[in-house]
Formats: structure tokens, sequence, C-alpha cells
């Protein structure tokens, strides 16, 4: 008789007091790297300006964000229930689908 495959225990998670939180303004890309999923991510910066000229504003790439497949579709799923939260504290009926659809 086969054995049922032993369920993967997920490893506590720790959190660490350095890691870094990075503020961002927009995807600037993504793509499939050996089967990794990486979005690029960048905020708005302003420059130093020279004496006697006004600064201006910039696209600074600040992190790629590398995911392996498992992590991607996490956050896909954790997006989508955002989402979904979001919809509901502002309309809870259409969130349900039980209202018609606003136009």
């Amino acid at each position: 008789m086969a054995r049922a495959p032993k369920k993967q225990t997920v490893p506590p998670l720790v959190e660490l007091d350095d890691a870094r939180e990075i503020f961002v303004t927009e995807v600037v890309g993504a793509g499939n790297i050996s089967g990794c999923i990486s979005i690029n991510l960048a905020t708005h910066r302003w420059s130093v300006p020279e004496p006697g000229k006004s600064p201006e504003i910039h696209r600074a790439l600040v992190a790629r964000l590398v995911l392996s497949r498992e992590a991607a579709v996490q956050l896909a799923q954790s997006l989508a229930n955002l989402s979904r939260a979001g919809r509901a504290a502002e309309d809870p009926e259409q969130a349900k689908g039980t209202a018609p659809a606003k136009k």
C-alpha cells in the first residue's frame, strides 16, 4: 500500500530588524528569468540642481525583486485579496457579487 506523502511544515517566520523597506512609485518591467519572476521597481527622485537651476524629477530603479514561481503565485494571491478587501470596503454588496454593476 502506498504511503501518503508527508505534508511539509512551513518553517517559522523570523522578522529581521535590519530588513530594508523600499518605497516604489511604479513597476517599470517584469520578466521570466530561468523560471523566476523578476520585477523592476522604480521611484521618482529629484535631482540636486546646479546653482541657479531648478531641480528636475527623474525615475530611479531602486530594486529588482526576483521571486520563485511559488512566491510569485503567493504575491498575486495576496494582491488579489487586498483588491477584494478594498472593493468590499467601498461597496460590500458589489464585492459579494449581489449588487448590479455600477456604470
